[in-house]
This record gives C-alpha cells, structure tokens and sequence, in this order.
C-alpha cells in the first residue's frame, strides 16, 4: 500500500510592507514598516525545519507560502535564492516541497510574471471585485490593474486561485462574484472579513456571522443550480461534507492538533503561531530563526494552545452530527469572531455548521437525498468529483 503523504503549510509573513492600504487589513498598522525576512534568516528557518520532519518515518509535503504585506514588492532574485536555499537543505527523499504566493498583483513586471510561472507552484490573487475597499495610499482603487494583471496570468498560462474579503460593501453582489469566477474558470475562496489591527477599523463595513452564513446559502444555491462545477471554498468543502455524512462508508477525518499540525505562520520576527492565534504573543511557539521546529513542537507555550483546541472540539464538535465528515478543523483553528461562547464553553458554531445544515435541508429537498434511507442518490454529488485545483492561500 502506498504510504498516506502528510501535509503541512508555512505562512511565511516576507515583511508587513505594501504598497495598498486595503481599509480591512488586518496588518494595517504595519504597512509602511519595510523590515523584512533576511535571506540567512530563511536559511536557519528551512534547516529548522526540514530537521524535524527529515527524521519521520512519512511521506511529507511541505508548502512554503510567502505572505506579506505584499510579498512581490521583494525582488525576483531574493525568491530565487531561497528556492536554491530549499533545494540544498531539504534532500531528504521522504520530504517534498512547493512554494505558493499570495499577492495583490499590483506589480507584475517581465521578472516577476517569470517567476509566478516558472518559480512558484501556487499563486494565490486578492481580489474583491466590489467594494472599493482595496485602494492605494491615495485612496484610487487597484482593481483596475488586478484585471489587467489577472489577463497577463491567463495569456501565460499560469494556474492561479483568488480570494475575495467578504464585507457589507458587497454582500449584495454574490451572484456577481460567483459568476465572474465560474466566467473565468477559477477557483476563489470567499472569506469573511478578519479582526482588524486596530479599535472600529471596519466601523461602516463590517458584518455580521448571521450575515457571512446568508451569504454562504447565497452561493451554495448559485452552486446547486449551475449544471458547471465551480470550486468556491469553503462551499464545496462543506457540500463535500454533507455528502460524506449521507454516503454509506465514506471516509472520517477527525483534526488532531497533537498528532499533526498543518499550518503554522512565520512571522517576520521569527514567531511562530498556530492559524487560530496569530500574532497573539502569549500563544507563540516560539522562535524558528533559533529553534529548531522540534522544540517548539514539544515547548510548553505549544502544548497550551494544543490542549485549548483539543478542548473547543470536545465541548462543541463531539455534540455535532457532521463530526467526522467535518473534522473539526472549524472549530479548532476557525475564526472565532464569527462564533458565540456558549455558558458550558462550547461554540456556537454559527457559520460552519450552519452552512452544514442548510446543505443538508437543500438537497432534501431537491431529492439529492433519500428521504429513507438518507443516502445521496446522484453522481454530481460524488465527493471525489475533482481534484483540488489551485487555491488561494490564508
């Protein structure tokens, strides 16, 4: 038997520095700062952590995906070496390793559309398509440019993912979202908007968790009438759910934060934070530019933040009849703004299971399920219907 591959993500944060001031970013405050990842920095970090996993008995795929700030206001060559610094510290033939970008894709010169094609295996592209939200230091929107640039990916043939920021500027264009998307053929993750860095920095567009879970049954409906299949995450991830819940022995999948962590951010300091705790210090792992990633697997400061999910899932998930088509994940490393506390100090799941449930009423409905014997009936709903196609990252 083939040995499962593991698989683990690096959010490295290059510098905060940009050249927009999107109104919601949550590095608003740093956006001016140009302190950036020194290139020996990275290779302390890299020989940290292929230390670690070169010693597993497992097949492991580790992705480096470099963040910012805006990541390609780097130049070319500094990507260019780290990819060489890659290849000369992870020799091990049980490791194998991609690197993803996520950019604004303001700055796509001759250089750097060479390297998102020929450098990177995943980009990722921030667009929100309306809103006005994601503007220049002068306040004129970038949208403009993005389309152009996005032209240039295509007549290049470079694979590429979106993300758009979910906010109250543009709830009203769902369907306007999703049909450029399907348009396009691309694939696009829809998120709700972050904790900003600072008191009422989203005051004016800010929404609600009853309002992303409208939105998401928005575009679940969108994905149910469409006879083309269109990857919005995390809409098909929870549709993929839902039919494993109702599909005789499909497969379970339970999140264990102790067995396997698969994403960690890096940032520009070195700190390392699990996906649910960025940038909150008490909950740093520690440092990777002088640690290697064992010791902070095994810190005290590590241990704490593992047994806190372990925790959420037990008081929320085990109560929940999606877990184990759902694995938790939500719940362990989700965005807990969107959730409320409830007084035994379980979760309100409000958009993740929610969606779960309005998934599961919608293809009653339809007939997708059998009202006997509440097995899915029809083949669209295979949960293997494609592989995953290039997404856009964090």
């Amino acid at each position: 038997m083939t040995q499962e591959t593991k698989k683990v993500q690096f959010v490295v944060k290059t510098s905060k520095h940009c050249n927009l001031r999107c109104r919601y970013c949550y590095e608003y405050a740093e956006l001016a700062n140009k302190n950036a990842i020194t290139l020996a920095q990275i290779q302390q970090m890299f020989t940290n952590i292929a230390s670690y996993y070169q010693q597993l008995d497992l097949n492991i795929e580790i992705e480096f995906v470099w963040h910012g700030g805006e990541p390609l206001l780097q130049k070319p060559d500094f990507y260019w070496q780290a990819f060489d610094l890659q290849k000369q510290i992870f020799k091990s033939e049980n490791i194998y390793v991609r690197n993803g970008v996520q950019t604004n894709l303001t700055l796509l010169d001759s250089q750097r559309l060479k390297l998102l094609k020929e450098g990177f295996d995943g980009v990722g592209v921030s667009i929100d398509l309306f809103g006005g939200l994601r503007v220049y230091q002068t306040g004129i929107e970038s949208q403009n440019k993005v389309l152009e640039n996005i032209d240039k990916l295509t007549g290049a043939n470079i694979d590429f993912g979106c993300i758009s920021v979910l906010t109250k500027q543009n709830l009203d264009f769902i369907p306007e979202i999703y049909n450029f998307y399907r348009q396009m053929n691309l694939s696009a993750r829809i998120l709700p908007l972050f904790k900003g860095s600072f008191e009422n920095q989203h005051q004016g567009f800010e929404i609600t968790a009853y309002e992303v879970l409208e939105a998401y049954k928005k575009l679940v409906d969108l994905w149910l009438a469409d006879e083309k299949f269109v990857w919005i995450s995390p809409i098909y991830e929870a549709i993929k759910q839902v039919v494993y819940h109702h599909t005789p022995n499909a497969p379970t999948s339970f999140y264990d934060k102790r067995e396997w962590e698969s994403i960690y951010i890096v940032d520009v300091d070195g700190e390392v934070y699990s996906y649910a705790d960025a940038y909150v210090i008490t909950h740093s792992h520690g440092n990777i530019f002088n640690q290697p990633l064992s010791a902070l697997i095994n810190s005290e400061q590590h241990q704490k933040v593992v047994e806190e999910a372990e925790e959420r899932i037990q008081k929320t998930c085990s109560k929940c009849k999606f877990y184990g088509s759902c694995s938790g994940y939500p719940v362990a490393e989700g965005n807990r703004q969107y959730n409320e506390i409830n007084l035994d100090g379980s979760i309100n799941c409000i958009v993740d299971k929610g969606i779960r449930q309005y998934i599961e009423y919608r293809l009653f409905e339809m007939g997708i399920i059998d009202l006997e014997t509440g097995y899915i009936k029809l083949d669209k709903f295979n949960p293997n219907h494609q592989s995953s196609p290039s997404l856009a990252y964090v």
